[in-house]
């Protein structure tokens, strides 16, 4: 699924531009996938409580494979794309849900930090081979053939997820909880499970909230800047996607290692320093060597907070809670994703990308604060609350 997925922010804003679409309407058909997502993480953690991580998350890889074969024939007006990516969204963000619940299920705490830099890692090998791909896929204005590659990828994904991933929901709680007659969300349990932190929970997810809304204002749109302004081809921007795509793969196992030893925050902090340096970096004028080393560094932030993030929310939550709470904290990320990139389409034609890259630092800057000043280690919280 990565394979496709990691190509999506590469070729989808240069796919609407040649259908005749504004950054502005980019930037629409861009949130409104990430708003589905919202959608579909809360649903999806909280139905894979009751039926099952590995039958939900083959529902979404189906939803997923289906949408890119209906780009071919639906057409290509704004109505038409703007419900295909809703599709395409309510599919793709039950992925991210199951697969970090389901490492958090199998393992324990203290190696719950390899686990997710492992699901970081193989994201990046999807992420690694998706740009270099796409470009071959591609002739002029005719993405037929990328979208028939794309289904099919996911397609045969579908298939190895059905013959070969287990379970990891034991049976019994699956029992139980089919045993209700109807689906409910336990919200006040949920809130008894994070209680105990208080409001540094609230805090982090704000944190989250705000850097994400910070990268997703100009993330969405670094295709369009390299063949816009920098008059890049669409072979090299490839290279340059890889090449976050590498950089990922190399340091996630790293991350987790440095997640499980030296703690979740010193790696979110060292992860948001280097987005900022990222940031700034592309308002410095520079070549394709230049850009691929913002992207590698820009894939070395990626590694370190997706592992940390992800770990330090699974790290709060009950086993019978892990699901809805995971669905919650993608939910939020996918909620800032969709107000990052539903205005920056039109602030770059306002006021220019590096406004925009400006910007997104500050963002990030913001919650780099939030959680230096108001978000502790979550074990160290807890022991410290043990001890009054």
């Amino acid at each position: 699924m990565q394979i496709t997925a990691s190509t999506i922010y590469m070729v989808f804003p240069l796919f609407f531009s040649s259908v005749g679409l504004n950054k502005g309407d980019s930037g629409l058909l861009i949130s409104i996938g990430t708003f589905a997502g919202i959608l579909s993480s809360i649903a999806a953690g909280l139905l894979s409580n009751r039926y099952g991580r590995k039958k939900i998350l083959f529902i979404g890889t189906l939803l997923y494979t289906a949408v890119f074969f209906l780009f071919i024939y639906a057409g290509s007006g704004f109505g038409v794309l703007m419900v295909l990516r809703f599709i395409e969204g309510l599919g793709f963000y039950v992925m991210p849900v199951m697969v970090t619940t389901m490492a958090a299920d199998i393992f324990p705490p203290g190696d719950r930090g390899k686990a997710m830099g492992l699901f970081s890692s193989a994201g990046g090998v999807g992420a690694l081979i998706g740009p270099l791909i796409s470009p071959l896929l591609i002739t002029g204005s005719d993405y037929t053939v990328y979208f028939l590659f794309s289904g099919g990828f996911v397609a045969v994904s579908a298939i190895a997820m059905f013959l070969f991933v287990k379970e990891t929901l034991p049976k019994e709680k699956i029992e139980a909880a089919n045993n209700i007659k109807r689906v409910k969300i336990d919200v006040p349990g949920f809130l008894r499970s994070v209680r105990g932190l208080g409001a540094i929970v609230g805090v982090f997810l704000i944190a989250v909230l705000v850097y994400r809304t910070g990268l997703t204002t100009i993330d969405p749109f670094l295709s369009l800047f390299m063949r816009d302004v920098l008059h890049i081809q669409l072979s090299e921007t490839s290279y340059i996607f890889a090449a976050r795509a590498l950089a990922t793969i190399i340091f996630s196992p790293l991350a987790g290692i440095l997640v499980d030893r030296s703690g979740k925050k010193i790696a979110i902090l060292i992860g948001i320093i280097l987005v900022v340096v990222t940031l700034i970096g592309y308002t410095i004028p520079g070549g394709f060597l230049w850009l691929v080393t913002l992207n590698s560094l820009y894939g070395i932030t990626w590694a370190l907070n997706m592992t940390a993030m992800n770990t330090f929310m699974a790290d709060l939550l009950s086993p019978e809670m892990r699901g809805f709470g995971m669905g919650l904290q993608s939910s939020i990320s996918q909620q800032s994703s969709t107000i990052g990139s539903l205005f920056s389409g039109f602030l770059i034609d306002a006021y220019g990308y590096n406004f925009v890259f400006y910007l997104a630092a500050v963002f990030c800057l913001v919650a780099l604060a939030l959680i230096q000043f108001f978000v502790p280690e979550p074990h160290a919280h807890r022991d410290a609350k043990g001890k009054t």
